[in-house]
């Protein structure tokens, strides 16, 4: 089983230099607001430090391979007739991951981790509906390219879902993304792939966000990290994992 695998608001340059400068000149000289407008001391501010390597003279680690790092490249539908318009939403879901099985028969589906069971309840399947585990499909840009993308999810067994994403990449119908998590949701913000999924710890839960990459026209995990959880399961305060 392979690893399980926000928008952020751009403000103009100058009013980013502006507002950092403020805060820096606040840090620096420690103080606040008072009632009538008067600086007022906030105390003694932290010096700032710059990082202090340890063991600098020992030598660094190798920086490992693409293959050794697991990295799974895009790759073309095999057999998949193509949409001279490039409008996915034309695009038949389940042909799509027929397409995929009839390139793989007998075996999973690449490095995604699809078992046989799920391979053979989709290949049987004739449309979307009961006894397919295929679910609907979704529609956003998730490239930034300003056109709508495809992303297609299929039950497993123990509550795991097969996550994959397609895109037109120079008119060739792609998967740019594939893997296999136990979401308690999936969410699109701003062009991420946001998955949640519960913690083996009490109150924490697991958040994971996948971006596009142009550079290698995939959608490439971003971050992995755990949030603090409320009683509710929202999440509260961010810690890195």
């Amino acid at each position: 089983m392979p690893p399980l695998l926000t928008a952020f608001l751009r403000r103009p340059a100058a009013l980013a230099a502006a507002v950092a400068t403020a805060a820096a000149a606040t840090a620096a000289a420690g103080c606040g607001a008072g009632a009538g407008g008067e600086p007022v001391s906030a105390g003694s501010a932290a010096p700032a430090a710059a990082p202090s390597p340890l063991w600098p003279s020992r030598s660094p680690a190798a920086v490992p391979t693409a293959e050794e790092q697991g990295k799974v490249p895009s790759t073309a539908v095999p057999g998949f007739r193509g949409v001279p318009s490039e409008n996915i939403r034309e695009v038949d879901p389940l042909a799509v991951i027929k397409a995929e099985l009839a390139a793989h028969p007998g075996e999973a589906t690449g490095a995604d981790g699809m078992d046989a069971t799920t391979a053979r309840r989709l290949a049987a399947c004739s449309g979307r509906g009961p006894g397919c585990p295929l679910l609907a499909p979704v529609h956003r840009d998730i490239t930034g390219n300003g056109k709508d993308d495809l992303i297609l999810g299929f039950e497993m067994e123990d509550g795991l879902l097969g996550l994959r994403c397609y895109t037109f990449v120079r008119g060739v119908l792609t998967r740019v993304m594939a893997t296999v998590v136990r979401p308690t949701t999936v969410e699109v913000a701003g062009g991420d792939l946001i998955v949640w999924e519960p913690s083996p710890t009490p109150n924490y839960a697991i958040r994971s966000v996948y971006s596009w990459d142009a550079h290698r026209d995939y959608m490439e995990l971003q971050s992995d990290e755990i949030r603090r959880t409320d009683a509710s399961g929202r999440p509260t305060t961010p810690a890195r994992r």
